[in-house]
């Protein structure tokens, strides 16, 4: 009887052990999953980006794709500066529709955005940027873009409902005095924003 007593305990332990251990597994399989689902969900909403830039086939995107691939499922903003990436019209429409697609499926907020040295942007380019960037931006660099007044009017009243921007670059774009005139006149109104150009 004391044996089959003992044995009995014995039982009874080794069957809280396995019990124990398969809660702990699950637990863990669990939150392996959570973790993974939640890092396919992130790729999955910055994806329409990374592919837009992939399809460009330039160094200067496909390096700017990588990065945001490194994104980590915490980072809560990210930077898009493609300087001298040679776009085209049509490679600007779909980078600008997918950063929307980005920002309307809750993705990481856009900071700090360049198109600079791209002469293709033209007042066209900023007509299709306009549309589609988010009002999270802080700062847009259009250096040397192609840019005449048609665009300029466009960023300022783009710029006018973007009250996170600080900082508004287009230097070197073809600007008569009178939208000279505009943009140091936007320029003053807001004491929180930089324009230069």
């Amino acid at each position: 009887h004391v044996r089959s007593r003992r044995q009995r305990q014995m039982c009874i332990r080794d069957r809280l052990k396995t019990a124990l251990v398969c809660v702990f597994s699950f637990s863990i399989a669990m939150h392996v999953f959570a973790n993974n689902s939640f890092s396919e969900k992130e790729e999955a909403i910055i994806n329409p980006l990374i592919n837009a830039l992939r399809s460009t086939n330039h160094p200067v995107s496909n390096k700017v794709a990588e990065t945001l691939l490194s994104l980590k499922n915490t980072d809560s903003s990210y930077d898009l500066h493609l300087r001298n990436a040679d776009l085209t019209y049509n490679q600007i429409t779909l980078i600008a529709e997918a950063i929307k697609t980005v920002h309307e499926n809750g993705g990481p907020s856009l900071q700090s955005f360049s198109m600079s040295y791209n002469s293709s942007v033209g007042d066209e380019g900023v007509l299709i940027l306009v549309k589609n960037l988010p009002h999270t931006i802080t700062e847009i660099g259009l250096v040397q873009s192609g840019i005449g007044d048609k665009g300029a009017e466009a960023l300022i009243r783009w710029a006018t409902h973007a009250k996170q921007l600080r900082w508004l670059c287009v230097e070197e774009n073809i600007f008569s005095n009178n939208i000279k005139d505009r943009l140091r006149t936007f320029g003053q109104e807001r004491s929180d924003l930089l324009v230069i150009f």
